[in-house]
């Protein structure tokens, strides 16, 4: 399969899901947002963002998995779940930064939080490279854009 053809299957997959996955990551930033204004009933917007943010990280992960798929080659598999693990890591500092503030943490849980966050852009990038020196028609995250805006 050529890349081409590997960008035009993952876009077609891109939009059988296209609905479910507005669906999940829609509400994300408002509920965010409402979840720091609130004081009384934060824990329940809380509560929304992170079953919408639980449904967005299913779906980031299948994606990876089906774009993993595509590939012959086990070790640019491998690379390719990475960097959509690595994605949906950073849906879990944004919940988990948000549930830190809320419930006043301690400072070590922030500390934690920070070391993750400068964790995750050299992993990404470390995994795409894999993904490329392991299989180089396979194509990475970044180059299954399209006119839709679907990245």
């Amino acid at each position: 399969m050529t890349k081409q053809q590997r960008i035009d299957e993952m876009n077609r997959y891109r939009e059988q899901k296209k609905r479910r996955r507005d669906v999940m990551f829609a509400p994300v930033p408002g509920l965010l947002f409402v979840t720091l204004l609130a004081d009384q009933l934060w824990w329940v917007w809380a509560g929304l963002m992170s079953i919408f943010a639980i449904g967005s990280i299913v779906y980031v992960i299948q994606e990876g998995k089906a774009l993993a798929n595509l590939s012959a080659e086990p070790k640019a598999q491998v690379a390719t779940r990475n960097v959509y693990w690595v994605l949906s890591g950073w849906y879990v500092i944004i919940v988990g930064s948000v549930a830190s503030y809320k419930l006043e943490a301690p400072w070590w849980t922030w500390i934690l939080t920070i070391g993750i966050a400068v964790t995750l852009p050299p992993l990404y990038k470390r995994f795409n490279e894999a993904v490329q020196s392991a299989d180089t028609v396979q194509p990475v995250r970044s180059e299954l854009a399209t006119v839709n805006g679907l990245i």
